[in-house]
C-alpha cells in the first residue's frame, strides 16, 4: 500500500473531483458543500442538481469459479484494516463491486470530523498527517469535538491537527468544554489561529472562567463570519451594574455577520423555563455579560438569533436591537423572562433612538407562545420595517389566538406584493381557525405549513387542506410543503361519526378538485428536488389502527388525484420507522387501496374512490371507541 509522490498527486486530482467520491453519490451533502463565492466552475447551478444514486448491496460476481471467493465478513475485515487509508478506501475499494463499496463505506470517515475521546483525536491526527492521505484532507468541512470531563483533550486538538491540514474546513463546533478553572496553554490559541478557512464557530454547553476567556477563543479565528453560543456559563460574570469596556469585547474578525445567542434547550411548554436565568444574581449577570459581548459586535452584524429569555419585555429587546443598525435578519425563540433580572439597559449606554426601526428582510419566530408572538409582531408594525421583507416564519409553541390570526392576516395582506417565503407552524384546535389568510399574498414562491395534533379524521384533514389551498393567490408559487401531524384517536369528539357535520363526501371531493384545478396552479412545476409540492402525513400516533390509516391514505389519494395525474405533488405517509411516498397513482392502485379492507367489493363507476371508505372509517372509529377506547382522562368516551 505504498505510493509514490506522482501516484498521490494523481489521486488528489481524482478525489478533488466532485463526482468521484462515492459519498457524493449517496448523501445529501453534495448540494451543501460549497456556496456563494466558494463554488467552483464545475459545481453548476441549482438547476443542474443531480439526484443521489443509491448503490444497492449485491454479492460479488466472480469471473471464474476457480477464483478465490471472499465471504462478506472477510471483505469487511479487509476494509477495517484500511481505516487509516481513506484514499485507498475511496479510490480503490469502493470501485470493485457493490459488496466492496458497502464494506468500504462503513469505514470511510464522514465529511465531519467527530471526536468524543482522546483516542479518536489521535486516530484522526494519525490519518490526516499522513502524506498518502493528503488528497482526502480537502473533503472535511466540519470539525465536531465533545470534550471528555474525566480525560479532557479539546485543549490540544489544534496542536494535534493544525489548521493547514484542513484547508476546506468551514465549521468548528466545541461541546461541553469546561475551562472555568483552567484555561488552555497559549500555544492552543496560536495553533487555533492557523484555521484561517473557518467561518463559523459553535460553542455548546461550555463553561469559561470569564468573558475575556471566551472572547480569546473567538478572536483566535481571524475570518469568523458566524458565532453561535448555546448555553454558555461564566464562572466569573460581570458585577451587577458594572459597565464593560466594549472595545475589549469586540471580535477580532471584521467579517462577523451572524450571532446566535441561546440559553438551555428547554422549550417554553416546560415549567418556568426562564427561572434558570433569574434564579440568582450570578445567573442574571451571566446572561447580561453575554448580551454585552453581542452588543459590542453590533456594527458588523446583519443576522441576529436571540433567546427571548434573556429579556424581560419587548422594550428591553428593542433597546438591544437599536444597537444593530445593519441588522436585516432576526430570529426570536421561546418567551420573555417572567421574573426580575439585571436588565441590559441598566449597564449598556442607551442610543439616542431607542426605537430604531429596522428594515427587515427576514423575520422568524420559533417556539414562541401566542402572547409573545403578538408583542413581537410590533417590530413589523411600520411600513419601513417590512418594506423589504421577503421571508416570514412563525412557528408557535401552541395554538394561535384569534387576535394573533387577525394581526398576522392583516400584516400578510399589507406585505402581499413583497413576501416570497412564508412558514406557519402551530398546534390545531378542533373547532377553531388556525391558519392566517393568504388572500393578499400575490408573490409567494415558497409556502410551508406545519399543523400539529390534527384530528385523524378525513373530514378534519380535508377541511385543513381546503383552508390552505383555497386561499392561495400567487402565480409565482414554486414550492409548497404541508406537514400534518395526526393526533391520537382520543382527540376525536364524542359525537364523531354519529352526527353528520360535513357535506356529502362526493360533493366535498369534487369541490376540492375544483380548487386544485384553479388557473392559479397552472404554473406549478413538475416535482423536482428544488421545486415541489409535498403533503406529508405523520401517522405514527395512529399506526396501531391500520384501518384508520388505510382510510386516510385512500381518501388523500383521491383528493389529490388531479395533481398526482399532473406529476406535481408527492404524498408522504410517515410512520415511526418508515416512509411511504406516492407521486402518481393508477386507477388500479386506487381501486386496490379502496377495496383492501372491504373484501374486494366492486365500486360503482359514479362513486368517487374513497367516499365509501370515508363513511366506513367513521363506523370503525366509533366501534373501537364503543368497545373500550379511552380518552386522555382515563374514561371511556
Amino acid at each position: 500500500m505504498k505510493f509514490s509522490v506522482h501516484t498521490t498527486e494523481r489521486m488528489e486530482d481524482q478525489i478533488a473531483d466532485q463526482g468521484i467520491i462515492p459519498d457524493k453519490l449517496t448523501g445529501e451533502e453534495s448540494g451543501e458543500e460549497e456556496s456563494g463565492d466558494e463554488e467552483t466552475e464545475d459545481s453548476g447551478s441549482a438547476s443542474e442538481w443531480r439526484p443521489g444514486i443509491e448503490i444497492l448491496f449485491r454479492q460479488p460476481i466472480y469471473s471464474s469459479n476457480t477464483s478465490p471467493q471472499f465471504p462478506q465478513e472477510l471483505i469487511e475485515r479487509i476494509c477495517e484494516f484500511l481505516w487509516d487509508e481513506p484514499v485507498q478506501l475511496a479510490v480503490s475499494c469502493t470501485r470493485i463491486c457493490p459488496a466492496w463499496y458497502h464494506a468500504a463505506r462503513r469505514v470511510l470517515p464522514e465529511y465531519a470530523i467527530t471526536c468524543r475521546t482522546q483516542e479518536a483525536l489521535r486516530d484522526y491526527a494519525h490519518t490526516l498527517t499522513s502524506l498518502r492521505n493528503a488528497p482526502y484532507r480537502k473533503q472535511f468541512k466540519k470539525l465536531w469535538i465533545s470534550d471528555n470531563a474525566s480525560k479532557p483533550f479539546a485543549h490540544v486538538w489544534p496542536i494535534c491537527i493544525p489548521g493547514w491540514i484542513l484547508p476546506k474546513l468551514r465549521y468548528v463546533e466545541l461541546v461541553t468544554l469546561d475551562w472555568s478553572t483552567k484555561t488552555p496553554h497559549d500555544s492552543f490559541f496560536i495553533y487555533l489561529s492557523s484555521y484561517t478557512s473557518v467561518s463559523c464557530l459553535i460553542l455548546r454547553d461550555c463553561r469559561f472562567r470569564s468573558l475575556p476567556d471566551l472572547r480569546r477563543v473567538i478572536n483566535a479565528l481571524p475570518n469568523l463570519m458566524s458565532l453561535e453560543l448555546y448555553n454558555i456559563t461564566l464562572q466569573h460574570p460581570l458585577r451587577p451594574g458594572s459597565v464593560p469596556d466594549y472595545i475589549t469585547l469586540r471580535a477580532r474578525s471584521h467579517r462577523l455577520e451572524s450571532i446566535y445567542l441561546r440559553g438551555s434547550k428547554h422549550r417554553p411548554e416546560y415549567s418556568d423555563v426562564s427561572s434558570e436565568y433569574q434564579g440568582t444574581t450570578a445567573l442574571g449577570s451571566q446572561a447580561q455579560a453575554l448580551l454585552h459581548m453581542v452588543v459590542a459586535n453590533s456594527s458588523t452584524v446583519t443576522r441576529l438569533d436571540l433567546d427571548l429569555r434573556f429579556f424581560t419585555s419587548l422594550s428591553a429587546l428593542q433597546r438591544c436591537l437599536a444597537h444593530f443598525r445593519r441588522l436585516t435578519s432576526f430570529e426570536a425563540r421561546y418567551q420573555f423572562a417572567s421574573g426580575p433580572m439585571i436588565t441590559l439597559e441598566e449597564t449598556v449606554p442607551a442610543r439616542t433612538e431607542n426605537t430604531y426601526i429596522h428594515s427587515w428582510e427576514s423575520f422568524t419566530l420559533t417556539d414562541v407562545p401566542d402572547q409573545s408572538a403578538l408583542q413581537l409582531l410590533q417590530l413589523l408594525a411600520t411600513p419601513r420595517s417590512c418594506s423589504k421583507l421577503h421571508e416570514l416564519r412563525i412557528c408557535l409553541a401552541g395554538r394561535p389566538s384569534a387576535a394573533l390570526l387577525s394581526r398576522t392576516s392583516r400584516f400578510l395582506h399589507e406585505s402581499g406584493h413583497r413576501l416570497k417565503d412564508l412558514w406557519w407552524e402551530c398546534s390545531v384546535d378542533t373547532d377553531l381557525e388556525v391558519i392566517p389568510s393568504l388572500a393578499g399574498n400575490t408573490t409567494l414562491q415558497t409556502l410551508y405549513i406545519n399543523l400539529r395534533d390534527i384530528a385523524p379524521s378525513p373530514q378534519k384533514i380535508h377541511s385543513a387542506l381546503t383552508a390552505i389551498l383555497s386561499d392561495i393567490v400567487s402565480v409565482d408559487l414554486r414550492k409548497v410543503y404541508i406537514h400534518l401531524t395526526l393526533a391520537r384517536l382520543e382527540v376525536l369528539p364524542q359525537n364523531h361519526g354519529r352526527t353528520p357535520v360535513a357535506p356529502d363526501p362526493a360533493e366535498a371531493i369534487s369541490a376540492f378538485h375544483i380548487i386544485l384545478s384553479r388557473e392559479i396552479f397552472n404554473g406549478l412545476p413538475l416535482h423536482t428536488h428544488y421545486n415541489c409540492v409535498e403533503v406529508d402525513f405523520y401517522v405514527g400516533n395512529i399506526q396501531d389502527n391500520p384501518v384508520v390509516v388505510a382510510t386516510i391514505k385512500a381518501y388523500m389519494i383521491t383528493l389529490f388525484t388531479p395533481w398526482l395525474d399532473r406529476g406535481i405533488v408527492e404524498l408522504r405517509f410517515n410512520w415511526m420507522d418508515s416512509v411511504e411516498t406516492i407521486t402518481c397513482v393508477s386507477t388500479s392502485m386506487l381501486n386496490e387501496d379502496t377495496l383492501s379492507d372491504r373484501g374486494g367489493e366492486d365500486v360503482e363507476e359514479n362513486t368517487p374512490v374513497g367516499t365509501e371508505q370515508y363513511n366506513e372509517a367513521q363506523e370503525v372509529i366509533w366501534r373501537e371507541t364503543d368497545t373500550g377506547m379511552k380518552g386522555s382522562d382515563g374514561r371511556r368516551w
